[in-house]
């Protein structure tokens, strides 16, 4: 089955997603698909119709504990600490089902399944890593971002596709993840904070059979295609380094530039990169079908912690040159004057 996570204005992709899944899921009937959504249902259009039934945060966590979560954290950092919780409720209420993959409303499946099916048979939990190689390989290393540094700061694996097999150590480690997130889902670089994603490091020490995969045609993303060529070959994506078809897309960051950790990447530039704009068409013209601009301009009703302004150009110049005047004054042993 699959499961989602949300806001009301992330509908229109979390819609998207699950089409592509019922397409591509390949195993007989299609398993179930779930949105779960962190917000509030009130402020949904009163014509909104779901294909697909929608969990809300207030049903799988209690209200108390929805309210504190809510005022400690942004809408961003609100989905992460949830995101186990949904998982282990996917778990509770479809007993029959062995697997419960989880995916971001930013993905978009391209291919069948049946990779991520073969895994999970022997695997309790997949992830996948933002990079497989490293990315300072290029001649201007200094003026790169984002390097290896900034991955070890936001968390070697992506929370934004993982996949679970129903077993006690997956059971244990969910437990242990909630545990975790709940209270600790900040993005805080300085204390080694990062939503949820930055705890999934250590999975693959503390619990068994964690497999990363490694394969290039999973999680083609924007941190990654900077590394990776694709193509389009009749009704199928094709991506270097791999000898399967492009399994599925990331869209965080292409879609909407203001989300994910990439802000200010310089990488990657579209218009550099024919290949990559034919990527992010395909995936924009599957959630074009579902695009309500009612749905995009509600604002988040929980998570009232406000999200970080991105800054870009001059303004974002302004800032780093204030922050080194900060940090010249408060490094730099200056004369007392009397």
């Amino acid at each position: 089955m699959l499961i989602t996570i949300c806001t009301i204005r992330q509908l229109p992709q979390a819609l998207a997603l699950g089409e592509s899944f019922a397409k591509y899921a390949s195993i007989g009937k299609t398993p179930p698909i779930v949105i779960g959504l962190a917000d509030d249902p009130a402020h949904l259009p009163a014509d909104f119709r779901s294909p697909y039934p929608l969990w809300l945060a207030g049903e799988v966590l209690l209200p108390e504990q929805l309210g504190k979560l809510s005022a400690q954290y942004t809408p961003t950092e609100l989905a992460a600490a949830c995101k186990p919780a949904f998982i282990q409720e996917a778990f509770r209420r479809f007993p029959d089902e062995e697997t419960v993959l989880y995916a971001d409303p930013n993905v978009l499946f391209l291919s069948t399944l049946t990779p991520v099916w073969n895994r999970l048979s022997s695997a309790n939990v997949l992830l996948t890593p933002h990079i497989t190689r490293s990315p300072t390989d290029s001649a201007k290393v200094e003026q790169d971002w984002p390097d290896e540094k900034f991955f070890q700061n936001i968390g070697l694996y992506s929370a934004d596709f993982l996949a679970f097999r129903r077993s006690d150590e997956t059971n244990k480690l969910l437990a242990w993840w909630r545990d975790r997130v709940e209270e600790r889902a900040y993005i805080d670089f300085c204390n080694g904070l990062c939503t949820d994603q930055i705890w999934l490091m250590h999975a693959p020490v503390f619990f068994q059979h964690v497999v990363i995969v490694k394969d290039a045609a999973w999680h083609v993303a924007l941190w990654n295609l900077p590394q990776r060529q694709v193509k389009q070959e009749a009704d199928r994506w094709k991506v270097s380094g791999s000898e399967e078809p492009l399994l599925f897309i990331n869209a965080k960051g292409l879609y909407n530039p203001d989300e994910g950790f990439f802000s200010n990447q310089n990488r990657l530039k579209l218009a550099d990169r024919p290949d990559a704009s034919l990527l992010v068409a395909a995936y924009k013209k599957a959630v074009s079908s579902y695009l309500s601009p009612v749905l995009t301009a509600i604002s988040p009703t929980y998570g009232q912690q406000p999200e970080p302004v991105v800054l870009r150009g001059w303004r974002r110049a302004t800032v780093d040159t204030m922050r080194a005047i900060t940090q010249f004054v408060d490094n730099v042993p200056l004369p007392v004057l009397r």
